[in-house]
């Protein structure tokens, strides 16, 4: 990497940057303003100061469904792959098949660059700057794919005036986080405490929880009112792993997992990226393998085993190398592991086939469930390994539906955007469409309704681009839109609403149909839509609007221009259907999840 003063920007056409700020910086010191920048950021490719290119431009539809349709039997080759190797068993494999699932963002970048970017001159402007908990995702990966280009630079621009802030509760009274969060979870913090300063003879039985859900808590409250220890724990860092899994090897893993990936490489990838793209994949299983074998020691120090005292773990998404890490352990140990829902998505979501190798019930030997239909598909895929069992919705979603006394100065319409900037997701449209798209919704609907409206923004974690999202420089033009961009989760705030407004088949929309309000929801084809029976049935018993219709803005602008009133009388006319929809595609039962739960859990595991 260079200095920045160090390097002469005139001599250069071409430029990969995703960030306004820092192209302003070049431009400032001697960047040609007629130099192609090459981009994915949606506030870089919106601005009309600057000549860009769409660096994902060659991603149709078309064929981004290809590239994904093509993902789930690649995850499924690689772990059989895997298991072929000697000392390689379950777990590993799947941390490897879910290795080869993330390098597919890898694999998504480098099929934009054509033979040019490996040959020609070539400079990459890198944004350094506050992020979330997963690190700087700012850059797209140019300086790992081109670092073969001799005629390729690269210089570190540090963001000026810059913030970034996490999700958080600050600003919400102890007694909305208690009326959300319930008894239960006092019940929670109060028995972990304890029951942490209890000596060990008291016991016979112990749940040990490495992360927490809504589900969980409300199960671990139930449990520790039965006499069961709750003890949380963390993974301790191993500094030497040579004893652990010796048998595997970084080439013993490449060898059965590389021409599986090579012949996807070789179909999506210009001829000089290949080897490149191959050399990081290799880089990668050596990660992967070195960081399982640090998680397994790490969770073995942490798990202790004990004639006396029977342990079970209750976990919140083990579908990546810490879970699967930890249920090698549990496996050795005979140690049953036991995961939770943690939201509405697979159920009503067509997009998450391609994700089966990340799903708990990969690695769970129990899973508790919310609803039959997610047992279904969960049973049906390739990885399933559990025991399914459907107890319904933590309380907490169940909750949502208390009623408040509205505050006629907040607006009576609120917009919940699922606008997730992500690059390769299961999205079938790139991060700049899917902002046009989002801007569309704010300049042809919400801002000509004849209501105030507040916009939410998505409370994101990690930060994807270093500019303000351009969508809210569109909002700015009209005075009926409010935005409210603190990191305050959703759930906190849907009460103070009449009607609510989404978009996309993610968890989100759990939180808001248990909510009671008038939801209308619009189904994107091609980013996170809802499957065919979902939608059917979501239809039913929410406004569901659809973007393949030509007329879309219009029937929205219409529709959610009439009287609040009118719009919750046709919500209450849709009260049958919106119960059976409930009961099928969010909670099969209507409370009673963490009594059920604990039932099954003192049966299977503690008997």
């Amino acid at each position: 990497m260079h200095n920045i003063e160090s390097v002469d920007l005139s001599k250069y056409n071409t430029i990969f940057c995703d960030s306004v700020q820092a192209l302003e910086w070049a431009y400032n010191n001697g960047l040609s303003k007629s130099a192609t920048i090459k981009s994915s950021s949606p506030a870089v490719l919106l601005s009309k100061k600057i000549n860009t290119c769409s660096i994902e431009d060659r991603w149709t539809i078309e064929e981004l469904g290809k590239f994904q349709g093509t993902i789930k039997k690649m995850t499924e080759d690689v772990f059989d792959a895997v298991l072929s190797v000697t000392g390689a068993e379950r777990e590993l494999a799947l941390a490897i098949s879910k290795s080869a699932y993330h390098f597919q963002s890898l694999l998504y970048k480098a099929a934009c660059l054509d033979e040019s970017d490996f040959n020609e001159s070539r400079l990459f402007i890198y944004v350094d700057g506050k992020t979330g908990p997963a690190g700087n995702m700012m850059n797209s990966p140019w300086d790992q794919l081109l670092m073969a280009n001799k005629l390729f630079s690269m210089v570190n621009y540090k963001l000026k005036n810059d913030e970034w802030k996490m999700l958080t509760t600050q600003g919400i009274s102890y007694w909305q986080r208690f009326k959300v969060a319930g008894i239960e979870t006092v019940v929670y913090r109060l028995a972990v405490k304890l029951m942490r300063k209890l000596p060990n003879w008291i016991f016979t039985k112990e749940i040990l929880i490495p992360n927490e859900n809504e589900l969980n808590i409300e199960i671990a409250s139930s449990l520790a009112l039965h006499g069961v220890r709750i003890t949380e724990i963390q993974v301790e860092p191993l500094s030497s792993v040579e004893n652990i899994l010796s048998d595997v090897n970084t080439e013993s893993l490449y060898k059965v997992a590389s021409p599986i990936m090579r012949e996807r490489v070789e179909e999506w990838v210009s001829v000089s990226a290949i080897d490149v793209v191959m050399d990081l994949f290799k880089s990668d299983l050596e990660k992967q393998l070195n960081q399982f074998k640090i998680l397994v020691g790490g969770w073995e120090n942490v798990i202790a085993t004990s004639n006396r005292i029977k342990r079970a773990i209750l976990i919140n998404s083990p579908g990546n190398i810490k879970g699967q890490a930890l249920a090698y352990v549990c496996r050795k140990k005979d140690i049953t592991l036991i995961s939770s829902q943690h939201g509405v998505t697979i159920e009503i979501s067509r997009a998450h086939s391609m994700l089966h190798v990340g799903f708990d019930n990969s690695v769970a030997d129990i899973m508790l469930s919310y609803n039959t239909k997610i047992v279904d598909i969960e049973k049906n895929i390739y990885f399933d390994k559990s025991r399914h069992y459907t107890v319904g919705m933590p309380l907490r979603l169940i909750r949502m539906k208390n009623k408040k006394a509205m505050d006629k100065s907040i607006p009576p319409i609120v917009y919940v955007s699922s606008n997730e900037y992500m690059g390769f997701s299961v999205s079938q449209t790139t991060d700049y469409a899917n902002a046009k798209a989002e801007q569309n919704i704010v300049t042809e609907v919400l801002g000509r309704l004849p209501y105030k409206i507040r916009y939410k923004t998505y409370p994101l974690d990690n930060r994807r681009f270093p500019d303000m999202d351009p969508v809210l420089s569109s909002i700015e033009e009209f005075n009926n839109i409010e935005v409210y961009s603190d990191k305050i989760d959703m759930r906190y705030l849907i009460s103070e609403h009449r009607v609510i407004v989404t978009s996309q088949a993610t968890s989100t929309l759990g939180w808001l149909v248990m909510s009671g309000k008038p939801v209308v929801f619009i189904n994107k084809n091609n980013n996170s839509p809802l499957t065919d029976d979902a939608y059917q049935a979501l239809s039913k018993g929410l406004f569901v609007f659809d973007d393949n219709d030509k007329k879309l803005h219009e029937k929205l602008r219409y529709f959610l221009s009439k009287p609040i009133n009118e719009i919750e009388n046709a919500w209450e006319n849709k009260k049958t259907d919106r119960e059976i929809m409930i009961r099928n595609y969010f909670s099969a039962y209507n409370g009673g999840a963490g009594k059920l739960a604990t039932q099954i859990i003192l049966k299977e595991c503690f008997m």
